[in-house]
């Protein structure tokens, strides 16, 4: 058996980096789109108009989202977390439904 040779490492770095290159090419296409859009408001067609105004608040908004650390990290929930000193309503008493024998337990008052 031999060993890996020169053409294992290009593959595997061309394969590590296959979709960066179509990422690359959407967002030079989209530059590219949205200065033809801008180009045809600039020459007066005013139905454009709101394809030029709403990318840039859509990405200022989700910017505002980021500086403000909204956003959730990926291995957390949505719910509040249980912890940090708080503890879980209790399954019985005011915090939460009695049971068939009343607040009491069987026994009674």
């Amino acid at each position: 058996m031999a060993g890996a040779g020169p053409g294992d490492a290009r593959r595997a770095a061309r394969r590590a980096d296959d979709g960066g290159v179509w990422i690359v090419s959407g967002i030079v296409l989209g530059v590219l789109v949205y200065a033809g859009v801008v180009l045809m408001a600039a020459a007066g067609f005013g139905a454009v108009i709101p394809l030029v105004v709403v990318p840039p608040v859509l990405i200022g908004l989700i910017a505002a989202n980021n500086l403000l650390g909204g956003g959730r990290g990926h291995g957390r929930s949505a719910r509040r977390p249980i912890g940090e000193g708080r503890s879980p309503l209790s399954s019985d008493g005011p915090d939460g439904p009695d049971g068939p024998d009343g607040p009491d337990g069987p026994d009674g008052p």
